[in-house]
């Protein structure tokens, strides 16, 4: 049986209960990720469905790993944080009012500016493989600090580092997905401004930091392309520009990157974080 569908409907609701009809599960039983609210349009032009992720609830053998390493260069504070009551369910996220994505973000900008790195003195001090062997035990201190926003959030999880060339995948177990990944990805997207802003207090080198539970960034990722490729048929057809509803810098980059190959298609992006988002435009 499946556990987990990605759909597209007119509204949320009818795409939800396709999701719940193909899942053969009731609302009770299933975490619910709205990944878009779609688009009325104006005259027809411009309409999007709505997209939704449903997935089965799993329960999942968690150790929860409780012991912060102790590490004179990062710090460990739990943020101040809205902790949800364990009895709400998962469902709660697609509500609106999600402050806690701000406050995290605040708060690792605070000790990017505060802390002190300590950092060799010379380039002699220590060898190629034993920089390697500090740097991953600082991305672990990392997972750990995240694990423990995460807590003060209201949920447990374990998370554990995967070094991908130029990646740094923080993969998180919980059996509260949908409460980490949040409305429209909030909550996760969050995360993984707290985990750049931690691991680059101490490592410089050009690599993307991400965030992932379990399929998310693939099935995200699906859901992007698919937009990417619906609003460049738009353009193509209308020759008019499209405005993509708000996206954080990392999707952006995705649409971007698919929309880079299509001719006569240009994309730039306007406003200011949180709001910034993407414009298609046609290119003679």
């Amino acid at each position: 049986m499946e556990q987990s569908t990605t759909v597209r409907a007119e509204t949320v609701e009818k795409a939800v209960k396709i999701a719940l009809t193909k899942l053969n599960i009731t609302r009770d039983e299933a975490q619910i990720n709205v990944i878009s609210e779609g688009k009325k349009g104006l005259f027809g032009f411009g309409k999007q469905d709505a997209i939704v992720e449903v997935s089965a609830n799993q329960k999942i053998d968690i150790s929860i790993l409780e012991t912060v390493m102790d590490e004179p260069t990062i710090e460990v504070t739990k943020p101040e944080v809205t902790v949800q009551s364990e009895a709400v369910e998962e469902d709660s996220l697609v509500e609106e009012d999600v402050v806690v994505p701000v406050e995290m973000i605040e708060v690792a900008e605070q000790e990017a500016t505060a802390e002190t790195v300590e950092q060799p003195t010379t380039a002699e001090t220590k060898t190629e493989s034993e920089t390697e062997i500090d740097l991953a035990a600082k991305h672990e201190l990392v997972a750990r600090y995240l694990e423990d926003v995460i807590r003060a959030y209201g949920a447990d999880s374990t998370i554990e580092v995967e070094n991908k060339r130029n990646q740094l995948i923080f993969n998180i177990q919980t059996e509260k997905s949908g409460l980490i990944i949040g409305k429209h990805g909030k909550i996760i997207n969050a995360l993984q401004v707290l985990a750049q802003v931690k691991v680059h207090q101490y490592d410089r080198r050009r690599q993307s930091i991400i965030l992932n539970i379990g399929d998310y960034r693939d099935r995200r990722a699906t859901v992007l392309e698919q937009i990417a490729e619906r609003t460049a048929k738009e353009v193509l057809r209308t020759k008019q520009s499209v405005v993509l509803d708000p996206l954080p810098s990392y999707e952006r980059k995705q649409i971007h990157a698919y929309l880079s190959k299509v001719d006569h298609i240009e994309t730039h992006s306007e406003g200011r974080d949180p709001n910034r988002y993407l414009v298609v435009e046609y290119k003679a």
